[in-house]
């Protein structure tokens, strides 16, 4: 239980930037023209020009969203579970905690099979069971 939900972590880091990074690859070149370096995103929404908004919230939405954390931790578990090395039931216990908030808070998004995932992390890390 405890390797497929790995599995699923870092598939679902993955999938998150896939689905979501059109809007990135047309933000890009922006971006990379410095778009960003403003302090104008930091006011409130309503002040902020609608590209300004459209532009970070593409960002937000992969570059600086948690996918890439996301698929970075589900390797270092899977790696930790290869070895040997107990994955701490905190670990599981913080995210499906976070995930549970975000899944109340916006129910139709990927939050729901995250909370899944990390259910099944949960169980396998109480179990001890190992990615082998």
């Amino acid at each position: 239980m405890l390797k497929y939900s790995i599995y699923g972590l870092t598939a679902l880091g993955i999938t998150h930037l896939f689905v979501l990074g059109r809007d990135a690859l047309i933000q890009a070149p922006g971006w990379l023209g410095g778009a960003l370096w403003t302090w104008d995103h930091w006011g409130p929404l309503a002040d902020q020009r609608p590209g300004l908004i459209l532009s970070g919230f593409a960002f937000w939405s992969t570059v600086g969203s948690f996918a890439i954390p996301l698929i970075v931790l589900g390797l270092l578990l899977l790696w930790m579970t290869r070895r040997g090395i107990v994955v701490p039931r905190f670990v599981g216990l913080a995210l499906l905690g976070w995930g549970t908030v975000a899944t109340l808070i916006m129910l139709p998004s990927g939050f729901p099979l995250l909370v899944l995932i990390l259910i099944g992390l949960c169980f396998g890390v109480r179990r001890g069971t190992g990615a082998q």
